[in-house]
């Protein structure tokens, strides 16, 4: 189960990384741009200082973005896959619950679904937590994740996955308020 919930961080990690990437390529000329203003306008000296060429410049901030968005201890990438992993397993704890509170198993009233929701939250961060991020042991698993050659039908699990996800929300929510 440990080795499943990281296969599916990794490919949301993988999903955050390639969604920075398709903006990137499209605003990279007017981020460019951008950059050799900065970089002749220099209001406080410390550009030019540090940086040689305006092509030094340039590379040094995608250098920068890069790192600070597809690292994996400290990226934007990992801290986004991570909360989408943490709130993909919500909906289907809900569905389990709204299956009890449907079969009468559990007695609970339609006014307590923030508490339910809550409670759910919970439950999902702590679960994700001691399953894939807990001291950062899945570092590890994306570097032999990153070797194989079936990473393609991973990708299309988790997309499955996070589908089943959303309608397992939309199942929940429907039987929760159901008289």
């Amino acid at each position: 189960m440990k080795l499943f919930v990281i296969r599916l961080l990794y490919s949301l990690y993988c999903a955050e990384c390639w969604s920075y990437r398709m903006p990137m390529r499209k605003l990279g000329p007017l981020f460019d741009r951008l950059y050799k203003r900065l970089y002749f306008w220099d209001p406080f000296g410390y550009i030019q200082k540090n940086n040689p060429t305006l092509e030094h410049y340039i590379r040094n901030i995608h250098k920068s973005m890069d790192i600070g968005f597809s690292d994996k201890n400290i990226g934007m990438s990992i801290a986004r896959a991570e909360g989408t992993l943490a709130f993909m397993f919500v909906p289907y704890e809900m569905l389990i619950l709204s299956v009890f509170k449907k079969l009468g198993i559990l007695p609970i009233q339609n006014s307590h679904f923030l508490i339910f929701l809550i409670i759910t939250c919970g439950l999902s961060l702590l679960f994700t937590h001691f399953m894939g991020q807990k001291n950062e042991e899945y570092i590890g698993y994306f570097h032999q994740f990153e070797r194989h050659e079936n990473n393609a039908v991973w990708h299309v699990i988790s997309s499955i996955f996070f589908i089943g996800a959303v309608c397992a929300g939309i199942i929940s929510i429907m039987w929760w308020n159901e008289s």
